[in-house]
């Protein structure tokens, strides 16, 4: 594995007469990896990487002007060091307007000098102007690019002005950047780069557990999402993150995906169709709207079977068919819920042309459906129902055919109109409950008596 060091070098020459060469020492956390200093007196940082980490760890390449390679020469002579700073790195102009129009040059080949390695450590405490500006920028996008190639970012950071400085590794600032960078892209929509590695053993973890999160939402499995312990796990990760004093500039971020995951937590207590009908409208904050629509749509499904699940015939059936579920009986296209919501909806959109096929679906028997029918007939509001049922499905199948022509802002329009729709009829009034031909007893209550 080819592994280099490379520094951008400065004009930081030998000391005065009667001066003393700069204190160097490592910080705790490169310490702790491993890094140990020949020495604690230097002129500045390329002898001190010459003389520990070129047989230690790799190459040395220099990025440097005319100036700094003649400066750096006389600070080489002077520490008793054999290094050649031509053979070993890249020559940038000495002239500032060059380097102003010439930053695209510098970035390309300060890239070249990184791809010939597998592994490199960057040395940003030295340097020409806004050269290691530019370089940190170009180490941000290396990092997402390949977050294994950059093992370190030396920086040597003035503790006493010229004489004392601890060296230390910019890499954890820049895995900070990271994190804040993956923090507001989950918290705007859900999403986190595949391509972002940590360090830090805390980062990678919610990076994990993000990651998992957004897979499981964005594909619509919410089941195991809600009931399972992945968002009480990612919250509790955020509130250990919290503890964090590095952490202070982007806490906002943190706390307002807690929040949110809270919210989604605790969808598990509700009904299932309130479940997809929240969730419908965090997709659509977030832009999502074929998403949004789909589960809407699956939400008034659930809506059917959860409300008509009362009637006693029918209230049976669910149980049963669940219990077909439970077992994981075959085939798993005709025992599924999608099979119990979608029939039950088609029934309530159809009604008398509603044809029962197969004694093993849901609604198997002429007897549940002429039951559901008769109750459907006494329901306040029902052709209305009907006609949202078949609106909505419309503009679900336009979206996911693909061959829609519709402008998104009248997509977000027709949604949030469905929305409304919804709320108005499913939940304001509840319109399954207005029918007088059976007990009125509370869906829910109903619901637990039946399915008990």
């Amino acid at each position: 594995m080819k592994k280099a060091v490379i520094t951008i070098l400065g004009m930081i020459g030998t000391p005065r007469e009667g001066q003393e060469r700069a204190e160097y020492y490592l910080s705790n956390s490169l310490k702790n990896d491993g890094f140990i200093l020949a020495k604690d007196r230097y002129t500045n940082m390329l002898p001190l990487l010459i003389d520990n980490f070129k047989d230690n760890y790799g190459s040395i390449e220099c990025i440097y002007t005319k100036d700094a390679k003649n400066t750096q020469s006389k600070v080489l002579e002077y520490e008793k060091l054999d290094f050649n700073i031509e053979k070993n790195g890249l020559y940038i102009s000495d002239n500032e307007e060059d380097i102003e129009a010439q930053y695209s040059y510098f970035l390309e080949k300060y890239n070249e000098v990184i791809e010939k390695y597998d592994r490199v450590i960057i040395d940003v405490s030295h340097g020409f102007r806004h050269l290691p500006i530019l370089a940190t920028v170009n180490m941000i996008m290396q990092n997402i690019k390949d977050p294994k190639k950059i093992e370190y970012i030396f920086f040597a950071k003035e503790i006493k002005r010229f004489s004392k400085y601890e060296v230390i590794d910019l890499k954890e600032y820049l895995e900070l950047a990271n994190l804040s960078f993956l923090l507001s892209s989950f918290n705007q929509n859900y999403t986190v780069s595949s391509n972002i590695r940590f360090k830090n053993p805390l980062y990678r973890k919610i990076a994990q557990e993000l990651a998992e999160f957004s897979h499981h939402f964005l594909s619509n499995s919410l089941k195991p999402l809600i009931e399972g312990n992945l968002i009480s796990d990612i919250i509790d990760n955020l509130e250990e993150l919290q503890k964090d004093r590095t952490i202070e500039n982007f806490k906002h971020y943190i706390e307002v995906i807690i929040y949110h995951l809270e919210d989604i937590r605790q969808l598990k207590h509700q009904k299932e169709w309130k479940k997809l009908y929240e969730i419908s409208k965090i997709m659509d904050k977030r832009g999502y709207q074929l998403n949004a629509i789909t589960l809407l749509f699956e939400a008034l499904g659930f809506y059917c079977l959860e409300s008509l699940a009362y009637i006693e015939i029918v209230g049976k059936r669910t149980k049963e068919y669940y219990g077909y579920i439970k077992q994981k009986r075959r085939p798993e296209n005709i025992y599924s819920t999608y099979t119990m919501t979608n029939q039950i909806r088609t029934l309530v959109k159809i009604q008398n042309r509603f044809n029962v096929s197969d004694e093993r679906l849901f609604i198997g028997s002429d007897e549940i459906k002429d039951t559901i029918i008769e109750y459907l007939d006494d329901v306040n509001q029902i052709h209305k129902f009907k006609t949202f049922i078949q609106d909505l499905e419309a503009l679900r199948n336009n979206l996911a055919h693909g061959n829609s022509s519709i402008k998104i802002e009248d997509v977000k329009k027709s949604y949030r109109n469905h929305l409304n729709i919804f709320k108005d009829l499913c939940i304001d009034k509840d319109i399954f409950s207005t029918a007088k031909k059976f007990n009125n007893i509370n869906p829910v209550e109903r619901l637990q008596n039946r399915w008990q």
